[in-house]
């Protein structure tokens, strides 16, 4: 008897793991701004200016990443006679840094974002009104050269992590050699029932400048950070302000934003940066806004408002005035 039988030939890539090709996302941002100030003496100031403009690249590669962000900037700052080709737009790099993550561990190197800043700007929502006063005050960078480690906390409640950095922030070159440690913490309490409320945390020592000032940052605050409504508070202590080692302040701010009918935006935020504790010195700031948003694209009708207090009156000029703007 002749038995016959079909037997399927074997796969060529029978037993081969077929590894997935990286990934790429494009990121672009842009920022544009008319803005009219309106000083208590003479005319109105209006001024057109474009204070961010970012391109750049996200690769993912099972557990690797990386990213490549230039942005443009000014070849001259505020009050500056010399830069290159008058006022000029030169590109510099934001970000540029290459990672892994295992499992719940996360490590990333190069000129990498710092850890407390982008989850401050991720609750406030709207960083094309201003930056936060972390980053106003010169208080902490947003991001920096150096490296950094997470670990997340299971179920999505958050993090705990520290980055060692020059110090000096992406805009400065460094100036000492000495470095910043970071400790930085982010824990979401009700993550498992679906609240996006957020306890921050963060304590910051090193040294700032040439003569290689002691500085140190800590503080913290809460935020809701939820798609339609958001709101915050937190308030941080500094020592090694101005230059002087012993001088000590006091950052408190605040916010809260509104979404209505998924497209109408309504915001206001507080910033009070006492820039020191041994006398009257401080700096008010208030902002309110009203925008629209579709897809990419925000636009804001604002009202700011800064108010040198006691001691910085005299010695911070240029804020005799209301400011009018309209944003991206």
């Amino acid at each position: 008897m002749l038995l016959l039988t079909q037997v399927e030939a074997p796969s060529a890539d029978a037993g081969v793991e077929v590894l997935p090709l990286p990934s790429f996302s494009p990121r672009a941002d842009a920022f544009g701004e008319f803005n009219a100030r309106f000083p208590s003496e003479g005319p109105a100031l209006p001024a057109f200016t474009v204070p961010r403009v970012q391109l750049g690249l996200d690769a993912a590669w099972l557990g690797a990443s990386a990213r490549v962000l230039a942005e443009g900037a000014y070849a001259t700052n505020g009050g500056a006679l010399v830069g290159v080709q008058g006022d000029s737009v030169v590109l510099r790099l934001r970000e540029a840094w290459a990672g892994y993550r295992w499992r719940f561990l996360e490590a990333r190197m190069g000129l990498i974002p710092t850890l407390l800043i982008p989850e401050l700007e991720r609750g406030f929502r709207f960083r094309e009104l201003g930056a936060d006063g972390l980053e106003r005050q010169q208080l902490l960078a947003p991001a920096d050269l150096g490296a950094s480690l997470r670990g997340f906390l299971p179920g999505g409640h958050g993090f705990v992590g520290v980055a060692v950095t020059n110090g000096e922030g992406y805009t400065s070159r460094e100036l000492n050699a000495g470095k910043n440690v970071d400790v930085t913490a982010l824990v979401r309490p009700f993550a498992a029932l679906g609240l996006p409320l957020e306890v921050l945390g963060v304590a910051s020592f090193g040294t700032q400048g040439v003569p290689q000032i002691p500085t140190a940052r800590a503080g913290g605050g809460v935020q809701w950070s939820g798609p339609v409504l958001g709101a915050g508070a937190s308030l941080f202590w500094a020592r090694g302000l101005l230059g002087e080692a012993s001088r000590t302040g006091l950052l408190a701010q605040g916010f809260v934003r509104l979404t209505l009918f998924e497209h109408l935006h309504l915001t206001a935020r507080t910033q009070y940066f006492a820039r020191s504790l041994a006398q009257e010195d401080g700096l008010f700031e208030g902002l309110l806004g009203v925008g629209g948003g579709h897809a990419f694209v925000d636009g804001f009708v604002a009202w700011a408002r800064t108010v040198p207090v006691g001691v910085a009156r005299p010695s911070v000029v240029g804020f005799d005035a209301h400011e009018g703007a309209e944003t991206r």
